[in-house]
């Protein structure tokens, strides 16, 4: 085994990579991690207050009210309408799962609903062959989505739109001291915390996911408002995490918490009145609003009043019996039904419950990005596997992201590659339709043609060295497939292993640069033809820049002309072995001209200096320039020609290369030329060999960082900085040069 096989192995260890990329990150501060291969209460219910006949400002009209009374209070002491406190919490956390696969039952993930993916045939995979093709789908698709909707459960109390409920269990707030949220947080929690009221919230999770609190008066004024963030949301579900934990250590069996708890709360506000909230003076309802465009919904409680001292606080809800409607459309509607929607304009619902609650959107739906559906074992189920919008039924993530918790505090996150979100959800084969969330509200139903539903048994594998992108068109792709499955590609070609007709080489047609491909097979099983197909990202190989730069040394400062070029192969004359050839090796050359010139020695005499650089570059982790992160070595050739002094010599080192991390990229993205992916590398050599005997060498060394910012698919403009130290002696004049040097560059260049 050669040198370079035994070092990439040794990097390749996870324990080498901790250690050198928290090296790396600790020093210079440019990378991350590097990726080996290529996401009620025992009733909740608000009291009532004394009834008031309260007219709801959202509704078009007013309709008629019958208001009834009920007599529960919330007091600092006894919380109302309190998530009931449970004897034994309940985890709100998921298991987490390793990434599904085809063929596989899966857990959901913490980015997923909790639930079994359904299990498919037996297939050819095997530990070799892992990665499946997918089955193109798209006809499966009803041309429309569906709208529907019930409001007659429990007499006009409860909404059912889509799969999604809207009533008193799955809606609800409450204003309630930290120490009711158990009857032992007492125990985990300081006295002064204890006492501090919490403003909590519970909605169906589908309808909403961040956008605004609205505290809105009878006259349609808002009293108080509060953001809901992505970010705020992950500190209260954080904050409800380290009370659990906390009362795990009292013994308290988490696990038997209470649904309806307060731990399955989506928001809350510790010491809400330190934040705005008030003791208004008049009736209120909360509303939660978002915005998406000009896509828009809101979903609105019942009325309530707050009641009491600033030590003793009682939010009352007052109980509003309303008739139930339904407006679609700007027209009157029907309770209950199912209405198909158009794609393209927008969808305006609005629906009163019976208990005054109101919900309604203008919105479109989301299309479902369908990569993959076939059967399973059971032949009531389908698998699908889609991207994009996720759906309200139980789904599971197939690509998490795994940052470690040392990247995700550092923002060290990959702003490069495919950022698509791919999940795996099982539908009903007797009535086959999935929901998904609208662009900014509602629920909308897509259904699906099962005409003709593809066979699990028959997906072909392919390698699981697969590459996930390509420089080249007919890039040889290895897989696996039934015996009893024909496969043929009208996109060039496929050719079937003499030996074992298990295997084929697939040569993958990739001709749009800079973009995902997407290539077909053809399949006939038992009589049937089915298309799959499989994606590559192609990427430029060559990239060609012309560079202005300042150096300033211990001698003086000069002006220099750069000229640069990089290429990249995607195998060696089409040898394609994993580690020693494919998508491995690079070159590259920079010829650097000074402008002006550099002082040489005290009586005032000046030189040019020239200096010409050749490499050869082994990435440890294979995969494309400009969009996969890999730690690398190289070998240099450096010709330098100072006044009388020429010298050659070699050099070796290491480079890493990277997209800009998220931390950095963000603050650059406040300038808005600079709002487009961005590519970093740095890398370190050190030259101890002359090629001449009549030069020596002392301590000669580069270290250079350079980034680039990808405008277009072609054109990108970069700047680097670095130094550069240049130690020679002419033996035969015994002449010394010896110049060290901080540089600055930046420039224009192409890919192609």
């Amino acid at each position: 085994m050669n040198f370079i096989v035994r070092l990439a192995i040794n990097f390749l260890k996870p324990e080498s990579l901790s250690l050198l990329r928290f090296f790396l990150v600790v020093t210079v501060g440019f990378g991350t991690s590097v990726g080996l291969s290529q996401e009620g209460p025992p009733e909740v219910q608000s009291p009532a207050a004394e009834t008031q006949p309260e007219a709801a400002p959202e509704p078009p009209a007013e309709v008629p009210q019958e208001m009834s009374r009920e007599s529960t209070q919330v007091t600092p002491e006894t919380p109302s309408p309190s998530p009931t406190p449970d004897p034994d919490p309940v985890s709100a956390e998921p298991p987490s799962s390793p990434e599904a696969t085809a063929d596989s039952s899966s857990v959901s993930t913490p980015e997923a609903s909790a639930g079994t993916s359904p299990q498919v045939y037996k297939t050819v995979r095997d530990e070799q062959f892992t990665k499946p093709v997918y089955f193109e789908s798209m006809d499966n698709l009803m041309p429309t989505m569906d709208l529907e909707y019930d409001l007659t459960l429990k007499k006009g109390e409860s909404l059912k739109i889509g799969d999604v409920v809207i009533d008193d269990k799955s809606f609800f707030m409450a204003l309630v001291p930290v120490s009711k949220f158990h009857p032992k947080m007492t125990a985990i929690v300081d006295g002064k915390e204890a006492s501090k009221p919490a403003l909590v919230f519970r909605w169906p999770e589908p309808l909403l996911q961040k956008g605004r609190i609205e505290v809105i008066s009878r006259t349609g004024s808002v009293l108080w408002q509060h953001e809901i963030t992505e970010d705020n949301r992950k500190n209260w579900a954080g904050k409800l995490s380290q009370w659990k934990r906390g009362l795990e250590e009292k013994g308290v069996k988490t696990e038997k918490l209470s649904k309806s708890s307060v731990f399955f709360t989506q928001f809350g506000i510790v010491d809400a009145f330190s934040n705005g909230f008030k003791s208004f003076k008049e009736s209120f309802r909360f509303c939660l609003t978002q915005s998406q465009g000009r896509s828009q919904s809101r979903l609105c409680s019942q009325r309530y009043v707050l009641r009491g001292g600033a030590k003793e606080t009682q939010m009352t809800r007052i109980k509003t019996v309303a008739q139930p409607r339904v407006v679609l459309q700007a027209t009157a509607a029907p309770l209950k039904q199912t209405i198909p929607v158009s794609m393209e304009t927008p969808t305006n619902f609005f629906a009163e419950l019976a208990g005054g609650e109101i919900y309604e959107f203008i919105g479109i739906p989301n299309k479902l990005n369908l990569m993959d559906l076939s059967d399973t074992k059971d032949p009531k189920k389908l698998r699908i596997v889609a991207w994009g919008t996720q759906p309200t039924i139980e789904f599971t993530i197939l690509n998490p992201d795994n940052y470690s918790k040392i990247t995700k505090a550092i923002g060290f996150e990959s702003t490069i590659g495919d950022m698509r979100k791919f999940w795996e959800a099982s539908i009903s084969a007797d009535d086959p339709k999935i929901y998904l969330p609208g662009q900014g509200g509602g629920i909308f139903a897509q259904r699906f043609d099962l005409a003709r539903v593809p066979q699990a048994s028959a997906r072909p594998y392919l390698d699981l060295n697969t590459p996930t992108g390509t420089y080249i068109d007919d890039v040889k792709i290895y897989g696996k497939k039934p015996l009893n499955v024909k496969v043929t590609s009208l996109e060039n070609s496929i050719e079937l292993n003499a030996k074992d007709p298990h295997y084929f080489t697939w040569y993958f047609k990739a001709t749009d640069r800079g973009a995902m491909n997407r290539s077909y097979l053809s399949m006939e099983f038992q009589g049937k033809a089915y298309k799959a197909f499989y994606e590559l990202h192609k990427g430029f190989p060559r990239e060609l820049s012309l560079r202005l730069s300042g150096m300033i040394g211990d001698v003086g400062s000069i002006f220099m002309g750069e000229g640069a070029y990089n290429h990249w192969f995607e195998d060696l004359f089409g040898w394609t072995d994993f580690w020693l050839a494919r998508q491995r090796w690079g070159i590259s050359a920079k010829v650097f001209k000074s402008f002006t010139k550099l002082k040489v020695d005290d009586r005032g005499g000046t030189a040019d200096i020239t200096v010409i650089n050749a490499d050869l570059k082994y990435r440890l982790v294979p995969g494309l320039w400009n969009r996969d992160e890999t730690l690398g070595a190289m070998l240099d050739y450096q010709d330098i020609t100072f006044s009388r002094i020429k010298a050659s010599m070699i050099g070796a080192g290491a480079f890493w290369a990277r997209s800009m991390p998220k931390v950095f990229d963000d603050i650059f993205n406040i300038v808005p030329m600079m709002r487009y992916p961005k590519w970093v590398d740095m890398e370190f050599i050190y030259y101890p060999l002359s090629l001449s005997s009549k030069v020596s060498l002392q301590t000669n060394f580069a270290m250079n960082f350079h980034g680039k910012v990808i405008w277009t698919k072609h054109l990108f403009g970069e700047a680097g900085f670095g130094i550069k130290r240049y130690a020679i002696i002419e033996n035969e004049v015994q002449q010394r040069a010896l110049l060290t040097t901080f540089y600055g560059t930046v420039g224009l260049g192409l890919s192609f």
